[in-house]
């Protein structure tokens, strides 16, 4: 199993709708390919974070790399991995990540894990902190 940490710019016209309508079909595929996550959209910007089989991942990221809704994809953290961290989490939307509770969970999940303060080092130089 591997975790991928990538950033990606939103295409012009991408809304929030649209990024609920990727919520919704990653929640709806991603138990079908053993993936789980989060992802975070910020103005116009993703950060995402996925963590599966490393040939589900390999497979995922091309489809990314060919959805017209976001370009300039940069994988920022790969690292095998012995357990998931967000079990539970088909693709977890951390939309309006102003709000503290979900900056605080996300925060209290990662500051258990081995490599989680990493992680959240790369969410919290997303967000500009």
């Amino acid at each position: 199993m591997d975790r991928i940490v990538y950033s990606s710019i939103a295409a012009k016209g991408t809304d929030t709708p649209d990024v609920f309508e990727i919520v919704e079909i990653s929640a709806r595929n991603n138990p079908k390919r053993a993936v789980t996550g989060f992802l975070l959209y910020d103005a116009d910007r993703f950060l995402q974070m996925i963590e599966g089989p490393a040939l589900a991942l390999q497979a995922l990221l091309e489809e990314l790399e060919a959805d017209p809704r976001h370009h300039t994809i940069e994988v920022l953290h790969r690292s095998a991995a012995d357990e998931r961290w967000f079990p539970d989490w088909e693709m977890k939307h951390l939309i309006s990540f102003s709000a503290e509770p979900a900056l605080e969970e996300l925060r209290r999940k990662l500051s258990t894990k081995p490599g989680g303060r990493e992680i959240f080092a790369l969410v919290d130089g997303f967000l500009g902190k």
